[in-house]
């Protein structure tokens, strides 16, 4: 009797525990599904959150390389400033001494035109007055008779300036020292080169005189003999 009385309490017991039991595991999941969500929506902002730093990030390195460039060309340009300054006083400065030179043997100064022009070729060998210096340097060597000095001075002209405005009268110039130096072959030979190539050259009028004055000097001495 005792044994059945137990047995009835619990099977009167037990529908109630089930049903507790379900409950707590309905509530348990509800909350959990919720939990759930919640970490969605976390992990979801987390990942705007991410996007959005990379973004910043992209346009802060765009900001960062864009500032590299501008600093570059801020500095390529006072490096550009700085040359552009630097070659603007050279060229001051060449011009300066190539015009004292140039006036000093227009003056008859002519060893201190030799050291002016020696001293503008030695200091600007790359500016745009050294062509015209050069040939001037070869006349200055023929009024202090250096005649050798002043060939070698006009067959490097010819050499590198065969386009200048001065190259026929280089060649008379040559002409004339070769004249002096008793190359009288060599200075006939120019001569008619520069008649027949610049005939319409106002120097030309000079080498045909030249050229005559040659010849007859040449057939005098025939004639003397």
């Amino acid at each position: 009797m005792r044994y059945f009385s137990f047995v009835l309490i619990v099977l009167l017991i037990a529908p109630a525990s089930v049903s507790v039991f379900a409950i707590d595991t309905e509530a348990v999941a509800t909350k959990n599904f919720t939990q759930i969500k919640q970490l969605k929506k976390a992990n979801r902002h987390l990942l705007g959150s991410i996007e959005q730093l990379q973004q910043q990030q992209k346009h802060n390195q765009q900001k960062i390389s864009e500032l590299f460039r501008l600093l570059e060309y801020k500095s390529a340009d006072r490096a550009t400033k700085s040359v552009i300054s630097r070659l603007e006083n050279a060229d001051r400065a060449a011009k300066k001494i190539y015009t004292n030179a140039r006036n000093l043997l227009l003056s008859g100064q002519h060893q201190q035109a030799l050291e002016a022009f020696q001293d503008y070729r030695k200091r600007f060998p790359e500016n745009n007055q050294i062509s015209d210096a050069n040939y001037w340097l070869g006349k200055v060597f023929v009024k202090l008779e250096d005649y050798q000095n002043a060939k070698q001075t006009f067959i490097d002209f010819q050499a590198n300036y065969a386009l200048h405005a001065k190259f026929p009268n280089s060649l008379y110039e040559l002409a004339l020292v070769q004249n002096q130096l008793k190359n009288t072959p060599a200075a006939e030979k120019l001569l008619k080169t520069l008649i027949k190539k610049f005939p319409n050259h106002s120097i030309s009028a000079k080498a045909k005189a030249l050229l005559a004055e040659i010849t007859t000097a040449k057939t005098d001495k025939i004639q003397a003999k």
